[in-house]
């Protein structure tokens, strides 16, 4: 499902009844969801091959009427805006260096059905971390090597009885991340195929045991937790 239709399905439950009423030859909702969408992808920064860094605040300006029909919709329509562009950055791989606002204001300037989207990045230093998430936790990978298996003496202890007591590890140089088998019995699988070692980018998804561990590369701001 599309952007525009998963945006429309999503605020259904909002415009309805008198709202539906105000929405006949006008500005829509969805109308600014797809501008937000258009200046984010105009505005992402590729800083290398696997990091797309994304606007993570952007103000949207609309004629007097318009805000106030927008207005009257409240913080739903703001929570779906920002689920919306959460969920197209994920769909094209873009990260935010901090965290995602979106707000709504005036312009006597516009015409009826007029959007204005400005966007910035907020100026705070980023650093890329790598991390790995096993069955919807996530776990950030802290040190050169991470080991992973099935015994408390791994880095990672996941309860597999396919995984070996130490079954693979991921190793990470600072900007670039890798994965080798520690002479497991069942093996360590990426797309299918056995590997005794080989480079990994985000979003690899490694098999081990009955377990896959997909691996990411988060943008965390300089003295996050």
């Amino acid at each position: 499902m599309s952007f525009l239709e998963n945006f429309e399905k999503g605020l259904e439950r909002f415009v309805n009844g008198a709202f539906s009423k105000t929405f006949k030859s006008e500005l829509q909702p969805v109308e600014i969801a797809a501008a937000i969408k258009n200046e984010m992808d105009a505005k992402s920064s590729i800083l290398s091959r696997d990091r797309i860094l994304a606007p993570n605040t952007f103000r949207v300006r609309l004629s007097s009427p318009d805000f106030a029909r927008m207005r009257a919709l409240g913080n739903p329509l703001i929570v779906e805006l920002k689920d919306l562009t959460e969920r197209h950055a994920k769909k094209q791989g873009f990260q935010f260096g901090a965290a995602l606002a979106i707000s709504l204001a005036e312009d006597s300037t516009l015409a009826i059905g007029q959007i204005e989207v400005a966007s910035h990045t907020q100026e705070l230093e980023v650093e890329w971390t790598p991390a790995v998430d096993i069955a919807g936790q996530r776990y950030l990978l802290t040190k050169p090597r991470t080991t992973i298996g099935r015994d408390a003496s791994a880095d990672i202890q996941v309860n597999d009885t396919g995984l070996s007591r130490q079954h693979f590890e991921i190793v990470w140089n600072g900007s670039q991340g890798g994965v080798r088998d520690l002479g497991s019995t069942n093996g360590t699988r990426i797309a299918g195929r056995p590997i005794t070692e080989t480079g990994i980018k985000a979003d690899t998804v490694i098999q081990a045991g009955h377990t896959e561990f997909v691996f990411r590369v988060i943008a965390k701001t300089v003295g996050d937790e």
